[in-house]
């Protein structure tokens, strides 16, 4: 996948070791941390410049593309969308997150249609799984714009930052969903 991507009004780029900063001071959230796997709270900067690191050696072997999320003309970090996966032989997986500051706007919709483009021009139509916490309608409406369906029942999932398993709904975007053929999703 490419290293840089556009759209009206962002830019993602490769994160890089000096957007553990940025990192940090935005996923240092509890409302943030709590909606994702591997984010604990409190989140020390020590823990976000190795989450960093694992963000880019998954880029090194193939199995990931974490995406600094930045607005067009600014060079900071306002969140994160990745694609993801166990094994070059596994499905991707979407995940992302967006700073407080950053909620309500679009970005993160924005971010993510243009990374699963870059995965179908690049690679086909692909299936993608994501998974999201019940307590997360914002992230659940994100993935429905994006073409992305619930699959099954509901499962537990464990989160860092709540330090405990908690409700979650896995959601499917078959290979038959085009996100180029998609016309607004910020709607």
């Amino acid at each position: 996948m490419r290293d840089v991507l556009k759209t009206e009004r962002l830019v993602l780029r490769q994160i890089e070791n000096s957007d553990a900063e940025s990192f940090a001071e935005l996923a240092n959230d509890r409302d943030i941390a709590r909606m994702t796997g591997s984010f604990p709270y409190p989140f020390p900067r020590l823990s976000v410049e190795f989450k960093v690191m694992y963000l880019r050696a998954q880029k090194r072997r193939g199995i990931g593309n974490a995406y600094a999320v930045t607005e067009i003309g600014q060079d900071k970090l306002i969140g994160v969308a990745d694609l993801f996966r166990a094994d070059t032989a596994q499905p991707w997986e979407l995940g992302y997150w967006i700073g407080r500051p950053y909620w309500g706007k679009g970005y993160i919709t924005e971010a993510c249609a243009v990374l699963l483009a870059e995965l179908e021009t690049q690679h086909g139509p692909q299936r993608v799984a994501a998974g999201v916490f019940t307590d997360n309608p914002g992230s659940q409406r994100v993935l429905e714009k994006l073409g992305f369906q619930k699959d099954g029942a509901t499962d537990m999932f464990f989160s860092m930052a709540r330090l405990k398993k908690a409700p979650s709904h896995n959601y499917i975007r078959s290979a038959k969903t085009s996100v180029l053929a998609k016309s607004d999703m910020d709607a």
